[in-house]
């Protein structure tokens, strides 16, 4: 007999499942007795109690590399072909230097005017380890001017073309050590005022040739007699993303890429006895259209959801995360399953969710994903987790 109610618990529990209505029922309802099982299932609906966002430097070094501006946003690029591709040529001519790079992606108004200067970068750096703070110990000398850039949205993945400062450009063909030659570090990126739209290009590591990062020079001898045109498509890059102004509403949980907005929002499951399974668990946003920032160009809106293994705003959370996105039928209700993440919580120690726009898009983009938190005016637009479980009985 005890083997029967094994076989026969899942088909009961599934058929549970299955009839729940869509509309949450009174917290800690009891769905349906079960005396033969000596279980209990029920269904309930928790809001949030609390929730906090936080703004995290961290390094981009992405797919896709940012310069420009958007309202309060700004992000600039850097990048550098590798100098040991350079022949050395101390008393060459050059008569010119061109950066050419193709976009890949805009954010913002596309009829606005866009435009950068280039300007050389002063120290040595890594690609893995730049942050925004990184350009305020002296990362670039913004007084001179190595180029400029200045026009509109064009096609999506249009090229764009840059002539460079040729006595910079000669500097990367000197001997290393020999009159100031040491400044083969790249350049920056840095959008001129008046610019209101980003632009995405794409990195050294773009999987056609034809959309590298490209620098052309043309050289000659001493003489003039002898011209000569060179190619170079290897470096490293990445882009430095910041925005003072994200996080203005306290009724609001922001997500933010390019420069990481991150929130972290807590539940109570203590109600919920120990020895409880959880057998589902959906984390339901709503988001807000109006401050919400989303590109055309990326397909995926999603988020994640992380559990945090320590108590604190910007402590450490796992690897592993659940995928938020819209529910069929509505862009602006957002659920994601998260059964896993409230079963440890009923068994351990509860140090919330961390939300954060979802996986690689968080470092080549500056989508802003806004939802609704625990303290907005309308009750139904605050985060909730739906949970059916069961409990055993004595």
């Amino acid at each position: 007999m005890r083997d029967g109610k094994r076989r026969w618990l899942p088909l009961i529990l599934a058929a549970l499942v299955v009839s729940c209505s869509e509309d949450p029922t009174e917290e800690n309802a009891l769905l349906a007795p079960l005396p033969f099982l000596n279980v209990a299932a029920r269904e309930t609906t928790i809001t949030a109690t609390s929730a906090t966002t936080f703004r995290q430097y961290y390094p981009m070094n992405s797919s896709i590399n940012l310069v420009g501006k958007s309202g309060d946003y700004t992000a600039i690029s850097a990048l550098a072909f590798y100098s040991n591709f350079f022949p050395v040529r101390d008393t060459v001519n050059v008569l010119s230097g061109r950066l050419t790079l193709r976009a890949a992606s805009f954010f913002g108004d596309s009829t606005a005017p866009f435009g950068f200067t280039v300007h050389r970068i002063n120290r040595t750096w890594t690609a893995g380890l730049a942050t925004w703070d990184s350009l305020q110990l002296g990362f670039y000398d913004p007084s001179l001017t190595r180029g400029t850039y200045s026009g509109f949205v064009g096609a999506d993945t249009e090229k764009i073309v840059v002539d460079l400062d040729t006595a910079m450009v000669r500097e990367w063909l000197r001997t290393a050590g020999t009159d100031n030659a040491d400044t083969k570090y790249g350049i920056v990126l840095v959008p001129t005022p008046g610019t209101n739209v980003v632009r995405g290009f794409y990195p050294f590591e773009a999987d056609s040739t034809k959309d590298l990062p490209t620098l052309e020079i043309i050289a000659a001898n001493t003489s003039g007699t002898v011209k000569d045109t060179a190619l170079y498509t290897s470096g490293i890059d990445t882009f430095f993303g910041n925005n003072e102004n994200v996080n203005t509403r306290q009724d609001l949980m922001y997500l933010q890429a390019g420069i990481l907005y991150r929130t972290v929002v807590k539940f109570d499951v203590g109600f919920i006895p120990k020895g409880s399974a959880i057998h589902l668990a959906e984390l339901l946003l709503e988001r807000d259209p109006l401050t919400s920032k989303l590109n055309r160009f990326s397909g995926d809106r999603a988020f994640n959801a992380h559990a945090m293994v320590a108590d604190s705003a910007t402590g450490a959370f796992e690897s592993s995360a659940a995928t938020g996105a819209p529910k069929s039928g509505t862009d602006q209700t957002y659920a994601a399953d998260v059964h896993t993440t409230v079963q440890s919580w009923v068994r351990g120690p509860n140090h919330g969710l961390m939300l954060r726009v979802a996986g690689e898009q968080e470092f080549r983009s500056f989508d802003l994903l806004t939802f609704y938190g625990p303290t907005a005016a309308n009750a139904a637009q605050r985060p909730r987790i739906r949970i059916l479980y069961s409990t055993p009985q004595n």
